[in-house]
């Protein structure tokens, strides 16, 4: 029976919190310029409150909600499906323009990085600019 039992909170132990005693001083010590400032401040609390009413008004009313929003949520895509197409239209071509140009400035890159490399091997001899051989320099 104690091999079952300890199965069974292995298998829950996936399920519940990593608090430990330790961890809840922490928290209770880093909370506590929070309550401070909230108890000086009155506004705060009333705030939550009235935040909380709202939502659950909202959930209560979560139907109606549905309901009345669903055809205004409709209009909107109706109005945004063209733009969302008109947006695409235009992304592609910059995409395109891009592109091309890309492949230009490499085009021209690669002309450019061959002529260099002519100048260079055409120009090159068996002496040095200055005369001055590795092997004389002691």
């Amino acid at each position: 029976m104690t091999d079952l039992q300890e199965t069974l909170q292995d298998a829950l132990a996936k399920y519940r919190l990593p608090l430990r005693r330790d961890q809840m001083k922490q928290a209770r010590s880093y909370a506590a310029p929070a309550m401070r400032f909230a108890s000086k401040n009155p506004l705060l609390l009333i705030g939550a409150g009235v935040l909380a009413i709202a939502g659950i008004v909202a959930f209560t009313n979560r139907k109606k909600i549905a309901a009345k929003a669903g055809p205004m949520i409709e209009d909107a895509k109706a109005k945004a499906a063209p733009m969302i197409e008109d947006a695409k239209v235009k992304g592609q071509a910059m995409m395109d323009g891009a592109t091309a140009k890309g492949q230009e400035l490499l085009e021209t890159a690669k002309t450019q990085g061959k002529a260099i490399a002519e100048k260079l091997t055409s120009g090159r001899t068996d002496t040095p600019p200055n005369g001055i051989l590795p092997t004389d320099v002691h």
